[in-house]
């Protein structure tokens, strides 16, 4: 199917937010395949996809010089679901968008779950095309950022960073074995012997959720003031 093909065939008012369906709800079969490889071809693997001239980077380079008429976003998912198609047409929207070939253009995978967004940028089994998984590694990308935005403010008007240190080794665990491995050796150790030692000074670190849960709920200066009240 070509992309023209699905723009005809992609149905007009299914509801952006059942596009979950269609998408992995979990990455465990992915981090089995990753964690049987080496660090080396883990880093390679890295590299082919994400790197400056890796196969995503290489996808933007395509659509901001050629727009719809970019080879890699002819080749269209072979499936007949609609939410599929509605996700593909949605996904190269967004890039041509993000490339200044069109509009404005809302990522599809915006507010998504990074386990969810991480499957579908490192997908292994054909199952995404270039748009989907170039979308998927935009929003990916933007909400680490919005993380460490947010783990930085903490330490604002305090000397302590156990949250900062809590914060780091969360994400290390919540990243895929392929994402892990182009940190140095030894990192999640460092963090947390770097959370111990804050520990000892201002006392063990309770929180009742997951540090990403319990940002999306706070901003950090009341988060930093629940735990002040707690303690």
């Amino acid at each position: 199917m070509t992309a023209a093909q699905s723009i005809v065939q992609t149905p007009r008012r299914i509801k952006i937010g059942s596009l979950v369906e269609c998408l992995p709800r979990d990455n465990e079969k992915l981090i089995a395949r990753q964690s049987t490889l080496p660090k080396h071809q883990l880093q390679e693997l890295q590299a082919r996809i994400c790197g400056p001239s890796g196969l995503l980077g290489a996808f933007a380079t395509q659509v901001a010089e050629q727009g719809r008429q970019a080879p890699d976003i002819q080749v269209m998912p072979d499936s007949p679901d609609p939410l599929r198609r509605l996700l593909t047409e949605r996904s190269i929207r967004f890039a041509l968008a993000r490339h200044h070939r069109r509009t404005f253009a809302k990522n599809p995978f915006a507010g998504l779950a990074r386990n969810i967004l991480s499957a579908v940028v490192y997908d292994d089994s054909r199952t995404y095309n270039l748009a989907e998984r170039y979308a998927a590694l935009e929003e990916l990308r933007a909400s680490d950022s919005r993380y460490f935005v947010k783990l930085i403010a903490t330490t604002c008007a305090t000397v302590e960073r156990r949250l900062v240190f809590q914060g780091l080794i969360e994400h290390f665990d919540s990243l895929l074995p392929v994402e892990q491995s182009i940190y140095l050796d030894g990192y999640r150790d460092a963090q947390v012997d770097h959370l111990q030692r804050e520990e000892e000074i201002y006392g063990k670190l309770n929180l009742d959720k997951p540090l990403c849960v319990m940002l999306s709920e706070h901003n950090p200066k009341t988060l930093l003031a629940s735990l002040e009240a707690r303690e």
